[in-house]
């Protein structure tokens, strides 16, 4: 992704994310883009102690990921997230995951819904307006960088 600068994990390849085909199976994309937005959450207050004293989180309402290219054992991985919207209590996230070289390896896009859980049963929640800040600065620094092709594919055969 070009634009401005963007939050971005670290990752290398550990031997349980390699499945019988000898690369990354599916199952460990989603966990290196999953783990990413963990990292988002902590730049934006929803960290583990917000997460613990507010009874509140983040539900993954929407996820696709498009493969590009393998990765294997010991490759090393950096995952890239744009926020393209935020309203009140959702943000609809884009990444990518890259290899150290620049090549793309696999995009996804998320939606995710504030929950506050603290009735015992979950609910969508504004979001903290610290957070609803941060969100609307990142939206708005992110928007520079444009939609991602990628986006404007639906899934299907046609």
């Amino acid at each position: 992704m070009s634009g401005p600068e963007l939050p971005a994990s670290r990752f290398r390849v550990p031997s349980d994310w390699v499945d019988y085909n000898g690369h990354m199976g599916d199952f460990a994309y989603g966990i290196a883009f999953s783990r990413s937005v963990t990292a988002l959450m902590e730049d934006i207050g929803l960290d583990e102690a917000y997460r613990a004293a507010a009874q509140a989180t983040l539900y993954t309402l929407e996820m696709r990921i498009g493969y590009q290219r393998e990765c294997h054992e010991g490759d090393s991985l950096v995952v890239q997230t744009r926020v393209q919207a935020a309203d009140a209590k959702r943000m609809h996230l884009y990444q990518e995951m890259q290899a150290e070289d620049g090549t793309l390896l696999a995009w996804c896009e998320q939606v995710l819904l504030h929950v506050a859980r603290d009735s015992g049963t979950p609910r969508a929640a504004p979001f903290p307006p610290a957070t609803a800040d941060r969100l609307a600065a990142l939206e708005a620094q992110h928007h520079a960088a444009g939609q991602p092709a990628w986006l404007e594919r639906r899934t299907g055969l046609g």
